[in-house]
């Protein structure tokens, strides 16, 4: 289940954009006594829009012509418009709780990245017209404010899982590890002589937390709590991973495929399903067996590469 959990990869994703977004903005701000909104939001345009909207192209044109070729014709329940307007996180809840299966998973998808959007509009705000010392306030109240609103809906997973205010959290945790490195030398320090026995230590501790949360976790509220202390451990995972200036053998840095490959993971991301979708129109158009594990892996195997493909494209 920890292996198989999307879930635990977009949480990741989400803390790390929190942190890479206000680590870069502060550091804007040292450098030039100021924060261009104009240039941040371009620089934001230009690498979200283009992949997004050809996804969201591709969902509601294409994917229902590619559904005829093998009989299938049932009606989407997606919202365009939600999606043109980076709202769709809203609109997968929408389906998740009354309309259940009526998505392409091409639409699902791009959730996260609407809540991204959704993120970048106000984040710069705080660091543009806060003064320096109600930064960090600023970033705890986002943080607190999120939690009560997990609180409050401890009991809905769905809301919990795709709803921004839920996500708020992951995204200042974020945001405020990266505050706390640059404002605080000694915290700083500890991450740059962070070495393999931290690193190792932080990974065992992030996969404990995941492997036994349903124990650990397993009191009142506990579903909308256990993500606060998940996510901590992500972002001490992502601080040591990035500042750290020793050698590491668990430094992930260190692996030539990961370097390589990072720069497509969000094309990566947006694009998996399409190319898991065409996979699987083939094989059905072609009567492939799916009746044992090394067909089944093997096509799992072939998407892979073809998303690879795709994304580099």
């Amino acid at each position: 289940n920890i292996i198989s959990s999307g879930g635990t990869g977009v949480s990741i994703f989400f803390v790390l954009s929190g942190f890479l977004i206000t680590y870069l903005l502060i550091r804007e701000y040292e450098l030039n006594s100021k924060i261009s909104i104009k240039n941040f939001y371009i620089r934001r345009v230009l690498r979200i829009w283009p992949l997004y909207f050809l996804v969201v192209a591709f969902s509601f044109l294409i994917y229902p012509f590619l559904k005829s070729l093998i009989g299938m014709n049932n009606p989407l329940g997606s919202n365009f418009l939600y999606h043109m307007t980076f709202l769709s996180n809203f609109d997968v809840i929408n389906i998740e709780k009354y309309c259940y299966g009526s998505d392409a998973m091409s639409q699902n998808i791009t959730w996260s990245v609407s809540i991204e959007e959704q993120f970048y509009l106000f984040w710069p705000l705080i660091f543009v017209f806060f003064p320096k010392r109600l930064w960090v306030y600023s970033i705890l109240l986002v943080i607190v404010g999120s939690i009560l609103f997990r609180i409050i809906n401890n009991n809905d997973s769905i809301v919990l899982y795709f709803h921004t205010f839920s996500v708020l959290l992951d995204l200042g945790i974020g945001g405020l590890m990266a505050l706390l490195i640059i404002s605080n030398k000694n915290i700083r320090l500890f991450f740059e002589n962070s070495t393999s026995i931290l690193h190792i230590t932080l990974f065992i501790l992030s996969f404990c937390l995941i492997f036994y949360q349903d124990t650990l976790f397993s009191f009142n509220y506990g579903a909308a709590l256990s993500r606060i202390f998940i996510s901590f451990s992500f972002a001490l995972i992502i601080s040591a991973q990035a500042i750290t200036k020793s050698e590491s053998r668990f430094n992930l840095g260190n692996l030539s495929f990961a370097n390589k490959w990072g720069k497509y993971t969000y094309g990566i991301y947006l694009i998996h399903p399409i190319a898991i979708t065409i996979i699987d129109i083939l094989v059905r158009v072609m009567h492939f067996p799916k009746t044992n594990f090394i067909n089944l892996f093997s096509i799992g195997a072939i998407g892979f590469i073809f998303t690879l493909f795709l994304s580099k494209m």
